[in-house]
């Protein structure tokens, strides 16, 4: 899928003026090597109001012979709401923020198969549900334990009818899936109630896979 392609079927909430994140790692690995430049590049090209754009260095690797062997079927989106619930908001993070020429920002998810797969994906592929299609009241704020952060808050989702999920089949190596997994801009402050603009997301088992 191209950029162009994404840009004319996907949910017109990628508005942002800042992006900001952890860092870089320290280290040099594949990930700092050959994906965050490919991720930069496609930061800038889906979204070319981003002013700073940084790598997190959490990654999650799921399938056999990984940390992560089990794959999430829970409907949940990474994050909370506002500022405060971004798991890496200690003081440092909260002096950038605070910068005058700093909007707001945004974490962007970026998933993908990996080698050694050869094949497209055929199980446990990822849904993406549109925001503008998810109530406020359906959401449920939840603790998480992750072994690095500790307890960390996410948000459940309850399923209503009207929920608009999507997914796309057989993804490659060389295809990536970019979503919203947190935005926050300062210009929510004192607005009756949050804002979701981001999206939950869900493996699922696909039925029509052989």
């Amino acid at each position: 899928m191209q950029a162009e392609d994404w840009t004319k079927c996907a949910p017109k909430t990628l508005d942002l003026s800042n992006f900001t994140g952890m860092g870089m790692p320290k280290i040099e690995t594949a990930i700092s090597r050959i994906y965050a430049p490919e991720v930069e590049d496609m930061v800038r090209e889906l979204m070319p109001a981003a002013t700073r754009v940084e790598l997190d260095p959490l990654c999650a690797r799921r399938g056999p012979g990984t940390k992560n062997p089990t794959y999430s079927f829970a409907v949940h989106q990474d994050y909370g709401f506002t500022a405060d619930d971004w798991p890496l908001a200690d003081n440092g993070f909260k002096a950038k923020f605070d910068e005058p020429d700093v909007k707001g920002f945004m974490a962007v998810n970026f998933w993908r198969p990996v080698q050694p797969m050869k094949g497209p994906v055929k199980k446990a592929p990822l849904a993406v549900c549109d925001p503008k299609s998810v109530k406020m009241e359906d959401t449920v704020p939840i603790n998480i334990r992750w072994d690095e952060l500790g307890y960390v808050k996410m948000l459940a989702l309850a399923h209503d009818d009207e929920q608009r999920w999507y997914y796309y089949p057989d993804m490659t190596v060389d295809e990536v899936l970019v979503f919203k997994s947190f935005q926050y801009f300062k210009r929510y402050l004192g607005q009756e109630g949050p804002e979701l603009n981001t999206c939950f997301h869900t493996a699922f088992e696909d039925t029509t896979a052989p």
